[in-house]
């Protein structure tokens, strides 16, 4: 902290400009620095608020450095006198306080919102007296808390009314937000710590004993300072109390909630600030100008200075100038380089750190808004007469921030290139029109609108779509029924159906022509269900409805209902991916990726090696609660989509880790609503980045988990030249990259490129452009660097691509108008590409090769990322992203193109695949990989029979325990752990339960009729898994697992009644539970599902659905589809079988998962019996048959 010293001294409230203040010039009341912009507020005691900011174009500040400030704004909330009390930043503007009267404002000046006592009602208008102080919860909140002498309210800013009023008497004079509470301080010197939720005062601190000055927080500390009030000494004239200066600050830890040790200040403190960039340092000032920092955790480190409060004007006489020595409004600025202060002769003065290089105070400064023109008087020689023919552009325009009418988005500017003359209007199509009857009227055709004044009926969405497929006429597309529905009536699955015509799958798609037509003769006939895998659009239909955004529906049976199967024509060969999950728009490419084999191989074989962190470190203080990382729930994922086969995935464990991911939330990763909140532009730089962070983050997790290094796997390496003029190599330097952001390339670079001549047009040279050329302009650039204190002539940089990875990532951020550029080429996306290197080590992109001995290595276009727009660009919630996958077809014996739409799977010509011409389809991400790599031909998939003899799995956590923040203290052990003398083998019986906890509600639609629409169902997370031995022995039936998994996020509901799950039981700091993260849990099931164990239970259908698990039917065996009779319709519960089948009562209180398992082994061993004596079929009547006299129902 040394080094610091005034920079700059202006009379901040002189009028017109003075160069310093008079007698009359208002004083200065508050101070603040901008979070936003380069700016200084300053409010003065007649109520005007003025922004003060440096020059854009001032040098780097020296050791002997003077800042001038310039005034940038100046206004008056509501025009009335009184002193500005405080002033606080906001994202949208800047808030000003007065007494009585809130007023929030633009930078520029303008008012947005202003609130006096005088416009509230009367209920309403004392709470607006006297007010103090206000504060935010965060920067871009609406709702405002204020405090004063007889209130403490909150205020919407947004209506603006006085949302709420709490329980409290008043009397503050500082407030501030910290940790979800409150920090007051009152004017008796106290400070008292606020629950806003629960509306009551957590804990009270006696602080000073007189009155309280300053107040601030950081982290979670609490700083104040303030007076000391004692008595006159005997004898005096009065016997009023005198104030002293506390020469201590008070700090207070709010995690704890006691006092530390307090901070000395003999000069007595009146102010106090946290730095904000290093927390540990405290800046204390007294009013007679002595300001010092101090380290709060080592005091003795202590820098001292003493401001100047001398007045550089003429003086007022010795008492005003006496009088007027002293220091207020103290702040720091964003970035800590700066602070602020006033003095009593009315100037503002500011210091700064002497070491520092910026200009600016904070770190990254929006550009301010400036006027376009400068208004000027226009005298008589200059004016223009209405009849004159002067052009329009010699008028200046006033200074504007909202769009002009004229300014059409991009996707309405039309190209010279692209554009087409309208059809020629003949006499045949004039003569076909019809005839008026008489100048006003017109026909009305009843075949062309329908019959009038009839409303169409009112279709439900749960039960159909619209999708036009004429002019003015409406097509039914068909939902698939549910599951449920279809079954009562008997009706065949789509693909079997003899008057349904079965679209192309993995094994007949060869029998689709060029031109999308079938030669198979059982699609010759039509039905509305063709609409859905429709891929070409028709005349009437601009987006083929395979490309539309898809919903899932909910019957009261639940998602279990709905017929995912409908949506995958993949002959049972590859998985789709759910919506309506958070994060939900990563689908489209976890496909992509999931259909490389060394990207599929190289992080699916991660998860052989354990890392399963556990302490409090990583849970806690880095936000990862489940204990993962990007890598391993991407490699869980990646498994669970291959053992599905068709079944659809969701992908919530991957989402789970991208919503606790503090590097995702800073990117703006983070969506929750499906897409509806994001326009075209949006949803591109969303997946893009997404791109980059997942690429970054396999590598960065591989390097912290492991020590190994992956970055060659999507690495592109490059040299950098610098090339003085004379052709000299002055220096270079090698670097790389994961994934490339595409350029495109100027008009000249495609004419040199070799496909135009300099005779050839602009539009000629890009029509025969390929993603090739784009590709080479965007890795071996070359630029020029000006001239430097270093290099006194210009230098030329060559970027020089030396080497490519396996796998090729180029991300498209383009614009509108480049993706035009793109429709009008022919083939801009090539299948293929070959890299070739030269004599320089230079590689060169060729769509062939000239020679077969030449070194070059072939990349194949594996698949890409499309965004597909269903109304305008700006429009929000109209836009989805679909990807193209190439995959090996075995039946076929060569390579398969597939369409990915979330759920719907189907296989697609490849001319389709590589048409860019239509508007609403935009190339996103796209990727290649090189398939002459050895790495990149096979898939290695986990496999029951070879799994054991993994030389690199680490099974370990199944013979041993591993609590979260490590071991736990007087927990409750129920089970006993396996030893490797009970390894698990294939066919191993493990019977299984799980509980679970619902996170957040159901969201449902109730009509006026009392009808009721499930729109979404409750998310539901894993809170208890039991495992038991089911193998015939000494243990059978005995727990080996028994995990409470814990939870550090709020829980909407425990569903106890359910799940035997109390509150405080996943607690980790409450619970005496034996609590494991969620991957310890899962990790675990996985391991016992890779070495092909056979999971016993009730239910397991959905309990490995909310798992997340993909388990193949051949390794399940579920007793409520044992003991199920298809006529009756109704599948029994686990306590009713019990009671009917084994004579047992369960369930008595709360459910527990280790009775609930153990019931369930027992019922399959009973189902056994019964199978094997043949008396299966009449016991299983018998149960129905009494389930039905007693309404299945156990008797209490």
């Amino acid at each position: 902290m040394d080094g610091w010293g005034e920079v700059s001294r202006i009379p901040a409230t002189a009028r017109n400009g003075a160069a310093s203040t008079g007698p009359d010039a208002p004083q200065i009341t508050a101070l603040q620095f901008d979070n936003t912009l380069n700016l200084l507020w300053c409010g003065d005691a007649l109520g005007f608020t003025a922004s003060f900011t440096p020059p854009l174009d001032s040098p780097a500040f020296g050791p002997a450095r003077v800042v001038p400030l310039y005034r940038y704004t100046k206004f008056r909330l509501l025009g009335r006198p009184g002193p500005v009390v405080q002033l606080m930043n906001h994202q949208r503007g800047i808030l000003s306080l007065q007494r009585n009267a809130v007023g929030f404002s633009q930078r520029r000046g303008m008012s947005n919102v202003a609130v006096a006592a005088d416009m509230l009602p009367l209920s309403d208008s004392p709470a607006f007296e006297k007010l103090s102080c206000m504060t935010l919860a965060y920067s871009t909140s609406n709702d405002l808390i204020v405090g004063g002498a007889r209130s403490l309210f909150k205020l919407d800013l947004g209506k603006p009314t006085l949302l709420q009023q709490f329980n409290h008497v008043g009397d503050i004079l500082h407030i501030n937000y910290l940790l979800k509470l409150l920090t007051l301080g009152r004017s008796n010197g106290s400070l008292e710590i606020f629950d806003p939720a629960a509306n009551k005062i957590v804990k009270t601190f006696a602080g000073h004993n007189g009155l309280l000055s300053d107040l601030d927080v950081k982290g979670n500390f609490v700083a104040t300072c303030g007076y000391s009030a004692r008595m006159h000494r005997y004898g005096s004239a009065s016997n009023n109390l005198e104030y002293m200066v506390d020469p201590l600050v008070n700090i207070y830890d709010l995690r704890t909630m006691r006092a530390l040790s307090p901070i000395p200040f003999s000069a007595g403190a009146s102010f106090v600030r946290f730095h904000p960039k290093l927390p540990n340092i405290v800046v204390i000032a007294s009013s007679t100008g002595q300001i010092q920092f101090v380290d709060i955790y080592d005091q003795l480190v202590v820098h001292l200075y003493q401001a100047d409060l001398t007045s550089s004007g003429p003086s007022h006489g010795l008492i005003a100038a006496a009088t007027s020595l002293y220091l207020a409004n103290l702040n720091v600025s964003e970035n800590g380089e700066f602070l602020c202060f006033s003095d009593g002769c009315k100037n503002l003065h500011l210091w700064s750190l002497g070491s520092a290089a910026s200009k600016n105070f904070l770190n990254f400064p929006t550009t301010l808004d400036q006027p376009d023109i400068t208004s000027n008087t226009v005298s008589a020689r200059n004016r223009v007469g209405l009849d004159e023919k002067v052009p329009l552009n010699s008028v200046g325009m006033p200074y504007y921030k909202e769009y002009l009418a004229s300014n059409f988005p991009a996707d309405l500017i039309f190209t010279k290139e692209t554009a087409k003359l309208p059809r020629h209007v003949t006499e045949s199509c004039l003569q076909k029109m019809p005839q008026k009857l008489n100048p006003q009227r017109y026909v009305y055709d009843k075949t062309k609108y329908g019959s009038r004044y009839v409303e169409p009926p009112y279709v439900a969405l749960k039960k159909s779509t619209h999708a036009k497929t004429g002019p003015n006429q409406l097509k039914l597309t068909t939902i698939p029924k549910f599951i449920s529905e279809r079954s009562m009536t008997s009706s065949p699955a789509p693909g079997d159906s003899p008057s349904l015509p079965a679209f192309a799958t993995f094994h007949d798609f060869s029998d689709i022509d060029a031109d999308g037509s079938t030669n198979n003769p059982r699609n010759n006939e039509s039905t509305d269900d063709d609409s859905t895998f429709q891929y070409k659009p028709d005349p009437t239909t601009q987006i083929p409805p395979c490309y539309n955004r898809l919903d899932i529906h909910y019957s009261r049976f639940g998602v279990d209902d709905f017929d995912f199967d409908y949506y995958n024509r993949s002959n049972g060969q590859l998985a789709g991916l759910e919506n309506h999950l958070d994060n939900s728009y990563t689908n489209s490419l976890l496909q992509v990726y999931r259909y490389i084999p060394i990207f599929y191989n190289t992080v699916t074989k991660s998860l052989l090696s354990e890392y399963l962190p556990n302490d409090q470190k990583t849970i806690h203080d880095r936000n990862n609660p489940q204990g993962t990382s990007v890598l391993n729930e991407l490699g869980y994922l990646f498994d669970m989509m291959y053992k599905a086969g068709a079944r659809n995935v969701n992908i919530s464990n991957f989402s789970l880790i991208l919503n606790e991911s503090n590097i995702a939330k800073n990117h703006g990763l983070l969506n929750k609503d499906d897409g509806k909140s994001l326009n075209s532009k949006d949803l591109q730089h969303l997946i893009v980045t997404f791109n980059k962070f997942l690429v970054e983050s396999i590598v960065n997790d591989f390097g912290h988990q492991f020590s190994v290094d992956v970055q060659d796997l999507t690495a592109m390496h490059y040299e950098l030249h610098y090339v003085a003029p004379t052709g000299e190599i002055l220096d270079k330097q090698y670097g790389s990259q994961v994934t490339l952001d595409l350029c495109s390339p100027p008009p000249q670079f495609l004419n040199r490129g070799g496909f135009g001549n300099r005779y050839t047009s602009l539009y000629s040279a890009k029509k025969n452009s390929t993603i090739l050329h784009y590709l080479d302009y965007s890795l071996n650039q070359q630029r020029l660097m000006p001239a430097s204190s270093k290099t006194p002539y210009e230098v030329e940089a060559r970027q020089i691509l030396l080497e490519l990875g396996p796998v090729f990532l180029v991300n498209l951020p383009f614009s509108d108008q480049e993706f035009e550029h793109i429709r009008a080429c022919k083939k801009w996306l090539v299948p293929e590409f070959y890299t070739v290197g030269g004599t320089t080590r230079k590689l060169a992109f060729k769509p062939v090769i000239a020679h077969v001995n030449q070194r070059a290595n072939k990349y194949e276009l594996q698949g890409y990322v499309c965004e597909v727009s269903h109304g305008p660009l700006t429009c929000k919630g109209q836009h989805n992203l679909v990807s193209f996958v190439k995959i090996k077809s075995a039946a076929l014996g060569k390579d398969q193109w597939f369409l990915f739409n979330d759920f719907l799977v189907m296989p697609i010509p490849e001319e389709e695949v590589f048409n860019m011409s239509y508007l609403w389809k935009k190339p996103v991400v796209v990727v290649y990989s090189n398939t002459e790599d050895p790495r990149n031909q096979t898939f290695s998939y986990f496999e029951s029979q070879i799994f054991r003899r993994l030389s690199s799995l680490d099974d370990s956590i199944l013979y041993r325990d591993h609590f979260a923040y490590g071991i736990r203290q007087g927990y409750k052990k129920e089970y006993e752990l396996l030893t490797r003398q009970e390894a698990p083998e294939i066919g191993s019986l493990v019977a299984i339960d799980a509980e679970f906890v619902s996170l957040r509600p159901e969201v449902a639609e109730v009509s006026y009729t009392g009808s009721r629409n499930l729109v979404r169902p409750t998310l539901l997370s894993l809170a208890r898994i039991s495992a038991l031995r089911g193998n015939p022995g000494s243990k059978h039936g005995v727990p080996f697992i028994d995990d409470y998994i814990m939870h550090c996020k709020p829980i909407y509901d425990n569903l106890t009644m359910f799940s035997g799950i109390e509150k405080g039981d996943l607690d980790p700091t409450m619970s005496n539970k034996t609590l494991v993260t969620l991957q310890t849990a899962y990790r675990r099931l996985w391991l016992l599902l890779n070495l092909g164990c056979v999971f016993v239970g009730h239910g397991l259908k959905s309990d490995f659905r909310c798992i997340n698990l993909q388990v193949p039917k051949a390794q399940i065996r579920d007793t409520i589809e044992f003991f199920y009779l298809p006529d009756f319709r109704r599948k029994l519960s686990l306590k009713f079988l019990a009671y009917s089948v084994l004579k047992e009562s369960v369930q008595t209180r709360n459910h527990d998962s280790i009775e609930d398992a153990r019931t369930a082994l027992l019922l399959f061993e009973k189902y056994m019996q019964l199978k094997a004596s043949g008396d299966f079929e009449i016991a299983l009547r018998r149960i129905y048959s009494e389930g039905q006299q007693l309404r299945f129902r156990v008797p209490e």
